[in-house]
């Protein structure tokens, strides 16, 4: 549906100024649809000396095994979830800025996403609990989870969904 404006007893070239106008607004806003956040398709990784897709390893870590042997250890619902606020501050003061034309919708999402990437690497560099098994610590020699090689955490990243 086309935003119209509709203003009686005025010259039309006023109405098709604020129509025209309404409809640049309406364009800017509705080519980009949303942020995707996640592990990107067709990147491997290793698990216990075997090359699986890190998004099944992503998976595996953000819901638990269904084994219940690796706990779930939430690296993108929880930290995203927890950082909405700070992602509602960042629409308030930049969603102007692309009404006025200062900054492109893409720009802003590209913002937006990048800006959700590093909420969600600061989640696991500060460390997610729970803690890891021993043998795991024995097997990795360090203690913190979701950090090995450093693979997932450095392979989080975003797409504009359009």
């Amino acid at each position: 549906m086309k935003p119209t404006v509709t203003m009686h007893n005025s010259g039309s070239r006023i109405r098709d100024r604020i129509n025209r106008r309404i409809t640049r607004y309406a364009n800017r806003f509705k080519k980009n649809r949303g942020v995707l956040v996640g592990l990107p398709r067709g990147t491997e990784g290793n698990y216990d000396g075997k090359t699986v897709p890190l998004a099944v390893i992503g998976a595996v870590q953000e819901f638990g095994s269904a084994d219940g042997r690796i706990p779930e250890r939430s690296f993108l619902r929880i930290p995203l979830q927890n950082g909405s606020d700070r992602f509602r501050r960042v629409f308030v003061a930049l969603m102007p800025r692309v009404a006025r034309g200062e900054m492109t919708m893409h720009d802003f999402m590209e913002f937006l996403g990048n800006d959700a990437v590093g909420v969600s690497r600061e989640a696991i560099q500060a460390g997610i609990a729970p803690a890891n098994a021993q043998s795991t610590i024995n097997k990795k020699g360090s203690d913190t989870p979701l950090i090995d090689t450093g693979q997932l955490w450095q392979s989080i990243t975003h797409k504009i969904e359009e």
